[in-house]
């Protein structure tokens, strides 16, 4: 009697924290000074960024750097498989496990690698140390020759971001620096709902990187691609409306109106109800072809209507923060 009564306090109390959201940034060897303080303040961003915006708590927040001076230790291949393994293991279906690198990779013999003080990550290493994940996982490398990446990881519920087409784009990438600003600072927020999803960050930044090629008169030395249907072809041109690009669609990690407004019991109530409506919606426009267009358009409109209750809802709460 006593193993049972435990048993359903401690599946009760799972049940009780519900899903997860974990992220681990990990900055790779700079080389040069310029590089490694630019891998380092990026780190620092999203570290900081995941405690004051995306309201994840210290415990769930997981960065590694060159010097270690900041996060849990030196971004050695042991610290971060050993990371990566312990958070895998303990993974349960409706987690989420963000993982984004900055630094350089290179590729040599059709071996691609990330590179790390001491021995390297190879792309190999990175399939391995995640398979299993039980939860969502988004993957984000935004260094050079990151493309393989993509067919190496890609599969269902993942989000494989990269910011090269392929282990040939070897040159310094410029997307990362915007993929930071997307969502460490709102610059993505494009439809102005107070967050920014996966899928808004790397359109922001696929869209400046284009610019900056444009205005320097030069051809693009790296190109962006987004992988979320599980066939393990990334594309650049990634949005709602692609193969690519649903799911990161409706991929978070903030909460609407940041951190302070997620603490609220209210807006934690309004910020759940969106989920549901959100997640109603995207199984309604899955459902889209099989339906006449009015009948479509009939069971949309009051699901649109409602989500947009919510966020105003949510942004009245936001307004009477100090």
């Amino acid at each position: 009697m006593r193993a049972l009564l435990a048993a359903m306090l401690l599946a009760g109390a799972v049940k009780a924290q519900g899903p997860r959201t974990t992220l681990v940034v990990i900055a790779g060897v700079g080389g040069e000074p310029r590089y490694a303080t630019a891998f380092k303040a990026m780190t620092q961003s999203m570290a900081t960024a995941a405690r004051t915006r995306f309201a994840l708590p210290d415990s769930q927040v997981w960065a590694f750097t060159e010097d270690s001076t900041i996060g849990r230790g030196r971004s050695t291949k042991a610290n971060v498989e050993a990371a990566l393994t312990r958070i895998v293991s303990t993974g349960r279906e409706g987690d989420r496990l963000v993982v984004i690198l900055f630094g350089h990779g290179n590729a040599q013999a059709d071996v691609t690698r990330f590179n790390l003080p001491g021995p390297d990550m190879t792309v190999a290493d990175f399939s391995r140390v995640l398979s299993g994940y039980a939860g969502t996982l988004a993957f984000v490398n935004t260094g050079s020759s990151s493309g393989e990446y993509v067919k190496a990881l890609s599969g269902p519920r993942r989000i494989i971001v990269t910011a090269t087409k392929s282990a040939r784009e070897q040159n310094e990438t410029f997307f990362p620096a915007f993929f930071v600003k997307a969502l460490a600072e709102s610059a993505g927020d494009t439809d102005k709902d107070g967050r920014v999803s996966l899928l808004e960050a790397f359109t922001y930044a696929r869209l400046e990187v284009e610019r900056k090629f444009e205005l320097a008169n030069q051809l693009a030395s790296e190109h962006p691609q987004l992988d979320d249907d599980g066939d393990g072809t990334g594309r650049g041109d990634a949005s709602e409306n692609s193969p690519d690009g649903k799911l990161a669609r409706t991929f978070f990690l903030e909460p609407l109106g940041g951190a302070a407004v997620a603490s609220d019991p209210r807006a934690a109530r309004l910020i759940e109800e969106r989920r549901v409506l959100e997640a109603r919606i995207d199984s309604l426009r899955a459902r889209r072809s099989t339906m006449s267009e009015a009948d479509y358009q009939k069971a949309l409109e009051p699901l649109v209507t409602e989500l947009a209750e919510k966020t105003r809802a949510l942004r009245a709460l936001e307004g009477r923060k100090p």
